[in-house]
């Protein structure tokens, strides 16, 4: 990961993490430029796949909201009622 993949995420202002690896199923969180990528669920199984040579199965990607952003939402909405 690091000598392949990081690389080209970091290239493009992004960068990954870890989640887990168990029995071939991968979970990544992407960061900077490379998490909003509409494109990165894609370009990543079939980049990390080629990479690991059949250790992978499947891979991914963990989208989280901020916790602070979650909350404001809800505040809005909650003031926001019809």
């Amino acid at each position: 990961m690091d000598e392949l993949i990081r690389p080209r995420l970091q290239a493009h202002g992004g960068d990954l993490s870890i989640i887990s690896f168990e029995e071939g199923i991968l979970r990544i969180k992407l960061h900077g430029a490379c998490s909003g990528c509409p494109s990165a669920q894609l370009t990543l199984e079939e980049t990390v796949k080629a990479a690991l040579d059949g250790l992978v199965k499947d891979v991914f990607v963990v989208t989280t909201i901020d916790d602070d952003l979650l909350r404001y939402a809800k505040t809005i909405l909650n003031t926001h009622k019809p």
